[in-house]
């Protein structure tokens, strides 16, 4: 289990959000939902500026999005620059046919009634 504090989705949080949609082909998305879960476990959550993931498969089997939170951009980049993350990042780019990897800060947010 993470010691990271869990997902905050606030206009107030000090955070960059990684939102990266895969697109996968049809039988291969629960290979990449455990890739993604895996890789975060052993290598992501270790990463300096690491806070949260957060895994979403699309009920038509075709899409997963990566939903995953940054200290900062600058932490996000030089995870990107660990030799460490070449081999996990390969594994996970073998599964999918097509990935759209974005940072994102939150804007808004709405929350219907109790």
């Amino acid at each position: 289990m993470s010691t990271a504090p869990p997902t905050v989705i606030s206009t107030h949080a000090d955070l960059v959000t990684l939102i990266n949609v895969f697109t996968v082909a049809p039988g291969r998305q629960a290979e990449l939902v455990a890739a993604l879960d895996r890789t975060t476990r052993v290598f992501f959550a270790t990463v300096p500026g690491f806070r949260s993931a957060n895994v979403h498969a699309s009920q038509d089997g075709t899409r997963v999005v990566n939903y995953a939170q940054w200290a900062s951009a600058a932490h996000f980049a030089a995870m990107l620059r660990m030799p460490e993350a070449r081999p996990h990042l390969a594994e996970i780019g073998a599964l999918v046919e097509q990935s759209d990897p974005k940072l994102y800060e939150v804007r808004s947010t709405h929350h219907g009634a109790p």
